[in-house]
């Protein structure tokens, strides 16, 4: 949900983008036919936080993909933002909310998981940046993750954390997200991690499994930077690079899933999730109802609001925009 803390050879090469009249390019998208792999961009300034729009834009990009690629086998779901994968949710989407547009918001994120967790496309998130809250759900919905160790960022030192730390907000995860971490990390530690709002740094991640690999720094496989390069959305390109050792091996593990016949690959990833994604569809409206019925609460909406009031607070201290990381 939101978040507060402190924090090979030559290639086929299509590119798309993904407009929404309202708010921009939301999504970059780079198309490697030729090796079968795809990348997503999140683009939302400052912190990728998930609007309702921003969440219809990764549901629409994933589909675009699927049904108009089909040899394409796997994807990267990465930000043009270094310092942050995602924030979570938009609180704008949540503090006084619309009535009418507050259970499609929620909608909206609820397809995002089905289409992300249910892709028949293998999915690698790679997270240079924060993945707290909903931004640890998005990459948690992923097949495979890439956590960059830490090191420098924009000149300033950056070790980038992930978690669902929606308690500390004085909140808590919906049922589905808080279970896809207990099925991420097991149960007495995801127990645990829900109920202290923990963030993860990346050796910590990877001891539990929240993400698969870690990659320091100054490892760079260089005979897969013309490809990545020629994948990265034009407009992306220069600021991409700078994830340039994370990004790296996550094409290199997208090109792995890309290799594996593809129906032997699906057909044992619905071994696992089939059920979990049939729950969700069978529970959804009840799920929307009772998410619209606790955020709408009058105590919450006060700690909602004195959160945004911090926000507010802490952007003018920081206005480099290189201070506290928050959803916006």
């Amino acid at each position: 949900m939101i978040s507060r803390f402190r924090i090979g050879g030559s290639v086929a090469i299509r590119h798309h983008r993904h407009l929404s009249s309202a708010a921009g390019e939301l999504i970059q998208t780079g198309i490697d036919e030729g090796n079968g792999v795809a990348i997503l961009v999140l683009n939302r300034p400052p912190a990728n936080s998930l609007s309702m729009e921003m969440n219809e834009e990764i549901s629409r990009s994933i589909k675009s993909i699927d049904e108009n690629h089909p040899k394409v086998q796997s994807v990267i779901l990465a930000s043009s933002n270094a310092a942050i994968f995602s924030a979570g949710l938009d609180v704008a989407e949540l503090v006084a909310p619309d009535p009418d547009r507050l259970p499609q918001f929620w909608k909206s994120l609820q397809q995002v998981y089905i289409d992300l967790y249910g892709s028949r496309l293998a999915t690698v998130a790679c997270l240079t940046g924060h993945a707290p809250a909903a931004g640890c759900f998005l990459a948690m919905a992923c097949d495979y993750r890439v956590m960059y160790a830490g090191g420098t960022v924009n000149g300033r030192k950056h070790v980038p954390q992930i978690g669902l730390n929606e308690t500390q907000l004085g909140i808590a995860a919906p049922p589905w997200m808080g279970q896809l971490l207990v099925r991420t990390i097991g149960f007495r530690r995801a127990e645990l991690a829900l109920a202290m709002g923990t963030l993860f740094p990346p050796h910590t991640a990877l001891e539990i499994g929240l993400v698969d690999e870690i990659v320091p720094s100054d490892t760079v496989e260089s005979s897969n930077h013309d490809a990545l390069q020629a994948l990265l959305p034009d407009k992306m390109k220069d600021q991409m690079m700078q994830q340039n050792a994370a990004l790296q091996q996550a094409y290199i593990q997208a090109t792995r899933f890309a290799k594996v016949p593809p129906q032997a690959r699906v057909a044992s990833k619905m071994l696992t999730r089939s059920e979990h994604l049939e729950d969700m569809i069978a529970k959804r409206q009840h799920d929307t109802d009772h998410f619209c019925g606790f955020i709408t609460q009058e105590e919450v909406q006060g700690n909602l609001q004195e959160y945004v009031q911090q926000l507010k607070t802490k952007s003018k201290r920081n206005s480099d925009g290189n201070g506290d990381v928050q959803s916006k």
